[in-house]
């Protein structure tokens, strides 16, 4: 008997290490992620879409609405890569889960098995008598204490198996339940690849299409891309001289509140600021990657840096400042920060643009039709500064952040 009750202990503490779901919180939360990132992708698609619809009313088979394809394009194959990797995922965790419910299920049977032969013993010994007898039957006092306790605890063990036996068997339930979810899961994800595949392939025919149609027309691009570098050129060269001028000013500032050495220290560095500038880069640079968009809706179409024509091969368009971002016709445009409207100014191509002080640090807004701030100006973040011009094929805004006279990659500093 107190071999049985021993190999009984034994199936209890095994019982008790049975298998938990794979999916621990940080796998949970780095799936929900994932899923959201995924939905976004969605999101921006349908965005493009609509951005591509207004773009055609325009005027059809047009360098923006190729770019827009092409931002589709790409955007497509990050979603297609989001629900592969989401189907691996689940792949790996169902393998997982169906390895646990099969341990799970052993050593539940085995647990119902030392349950059983208990069952059986009790029942064979169930004169209350034999209890009896087999405690006076001792040798001494001690001894029938200890066979005393044993008994209690062969039926304190009783119903603690019969309570494992239920638990064990609702975690189970809840396992398969989990199981039958993913796969169910799975399919979908399958199902939602396999459609944006189609579409991609689609997408992929219309961009090829539009670009052989754009490619016919050479001679007119060709003219346009170097009517674009002319009007880039001169963008870059206008904000460096603006940025150089705002920086003197700073300068000339910090010495006239400087006295004696103090000035010739302050003259000396790239960045002479006073208090009040200086706690205002601070805390601009402290916002790295948490700066708002100067958009409520809208999405990068075209990064920092440097891209190939869409259509001439072997032919770089202008070096890209900052990034365009494109957003619904008439949206409004709003001061990322707070500082003060150092210029306003028109640049062909551009628009109106408007430049912002922040301490060191600057910001360039254009393709802006209606201006809604004065030269002087101090603006919180948020302020209105104006709207979209309604003129261009496809509407956008070309945005960008200087640190002094080093221009940023806006995409590190706006937020995710």
């Amino acid at each position: 008997m107190k071999l049985l009750y021993s190999r009984i202990l034994t199936t209890i503490a095994a019982a008790m290490m049975l298998a938990v779901p794979n999916s621990t919180f940080a796998q949970n939360k780095n799936i929900e992620q994932k899923k959201q990132e995924a939905g976004k992708l969605q999101k921006d698609i349908e965005f493009l879409d609509k951005q591509i619809s207004d773009t055609r009313k325009q005027r059809q088979n047009t360098m923006a609405e190729l770019k827009l394809l092409n931002k589709k394009v790409d955007t497509r194959k990050k979603l297609i890569d989001r629900l592969e990797e989401d189907i691996r995922r689940q792949s790996d965790e169902i393998s997982g889960k169906t390895k646990a419910l099969e341990v799970m299920n052993q050593r539940l049977d085995s647990l119902k098995t030392a349950y059983k032969k208990m069952i059986l013993k009790a029942y064979r010994n169930r004169d209350s008598r034999k209890w009896f007898m087999y405690i006076i039957a001792s040798d001494n006092v001690e001894q029938g204490y200890r066979r005393w306790v044993y008994l209690k605890r062969y039926s304190s063990s009783l119903s603690a198996m019969a309570r494992q036996i239920k638990e064990d068997t609702e975690k189970i339930e809840g396992e398969r339940s989990q199981l039958s979810h993913l796969q169910a899961e799975k399919i979908k994800d399958q199902k939602a690849t396999a459609k944006e595949y189609n579409e991609l392939k689609k997408d992929q025919n219309r961009s090829k299409a539009y670009a052989n149609s754009l490619a016919r027309q050479q001679n007119r691009y060709t003219q346009e891309l170097k009517q674009k570098q002319q009007q880039a050129a001169r963008l870059n060269k206008e904000i460096e001289r603006l940025i150089s001028q705002a920086l003197e000013s700073e300068k000339k500032k910090a010495s006239s509140a400087s006295s004696g050495g103090t000035s010739k220290t302050a003259a000396s560095k790239t960045y002479a600021e006073t208090p009040e500038s200086a706690k205002l880069s601070g805390s601009f640079e402290s916002n790295k990657g948490n700066i708002p968009w100067p958009v409520k809706k809208g999405m990068i179409t075209e990064g920092f840096g440097s891209h190939p024509h869409p259509t001439i091969k072997g032919v770089m368009l202008p070096f890209n400042n900052g990034v365009n971002i494109a957003t619904p016709k008439g949206s409004q445009v709003f001061s990322v920060f707070e500082g003060m409207v150092k210029q306003i100014l028109v640049i062909p191509g551009y628009s109106n643009c408007i430049l912002i002080e922040h301490g060191k640090f600057f910001t360039f807004y254009c393709k802006l039709g209606k201006v809604s701030v004065k030269n002087g100006q101090k603006v919180a973040q948020g302020t209105l500064l104006g709207t979209v011009d309604s003129n261009q094929d496809s509407p956008e805004i070309h945005f960008e952040l200087w640190m002094g006279t080093q221009k940023q990659n806006p995409e590190n500093w706006l937020k995710k």
